[in-house]
């Protein structure tokens, strides 16, 4: 990253928020447990993204300011305590107004490629798009039991930026033999299990995983610490963040 990058959104970030946007980060379901500093870095986050993204509606949906703050401060929440690039190769994102219909191509056993239509509340594009439906937005929670759609697709954003979907974001060197160790077996007995567990829904591929993983970590971490501790932890350490301790 360039140096009058960097200064720009040095810059940006000590921007005063805008007073008409303060309502929206209330409808972020962390928002308001995390400490002050959190909140502040939160914020400069949010206007950097909101300056580099562009927004764009589907099926008739209009984007407003509410609409951009809160998909902006639910996906910069992976980005507090961290160098960040602010999701490089991610540059748009669309939003349509309810859960929307999308053609799918999977291959399945034997190389045998099943294609058809699937009914999506979101989805996320190696080159440059996020796709998200409205209704799915504002159903994000942070509970037992809750889920979060934006930090779900930003996950695979993060996953993308070492140059494929792999379940592997960029990581520090403190994690780079913690991972594969962790991650993997993790993912194996999962996928490899009849019995159900939160990260059910991740049994698909290592990509999908890891944005369950992470979905459940901000909005569930409850179910993740309680079924996955080491995965729990090692997501704690990436993050920086241990969302259990907002609780109390």
């Amino acid at each position: 990253m360039s140096f009058l990058r960097r200064w720009h959104r040095r810059r940006i970030r000590t921007w005063p928020f805008p007073r008409h946007w303060e309502p929206f980060l209330y409808e972020i379901p962390l928002f308001p447990r995390l400490p002050p500093s959190d909140q502040r870095e939160l914020l400069g986050h949010i206007q950097v993204f909101l300056s580099e993204k562009r927004f764009e509606g589907a099926a008739g949906f209009s984007v407003d300011e509410r609409v951009r703050v809160i998909v902006a401060g639910n996906a910069c929440l992976l980005l507090l305590h961290r160098e960040t690039e602010y999701f490089p190769l991610m540059r748009t994102v669309v939003v349509y107004p309810t859960l929307y219909v999308a053609r799918y191509v999977r291959r399945g056993p034997g190389g045998v490629v099943e294609e058809g239509m699937e009914v999506r509340a979101g989805e996320s594009w190696p080159l440059g798009t996020v796709v998200l439906a409205w209704d799915a937005v504002t159903q994000a929670g942070f509970a037992p039991g809750a889920r979060n759609v934006v930090i779900h697709e930003f996950a695979h954003q993060l996953d993308l930026e070492d140059g494929g979907m792999q379940g592997v974001p960029v990581l520090p060197p403190e994690l780079l033999e913690a991972w594969p160790k962790i991650f993997f077996p993790e993912y194996s007995r999962v996928s490899s299990s009849p019995w159900p567990t939160p990260l059910a829904f991740g049994r698909e591929n290592p990509a999908e995983f890891f944005a369950v993983a992470v979905e459940l970590f901000f909005a569930d971490p409850w179910g993740l610490k309680a079924h996955h501790p080491k995965l729990y932890a090692l997501l704690s350490q990436y993050f920086r963040q241990d969302p259990l301790s907002l609780v109390l």
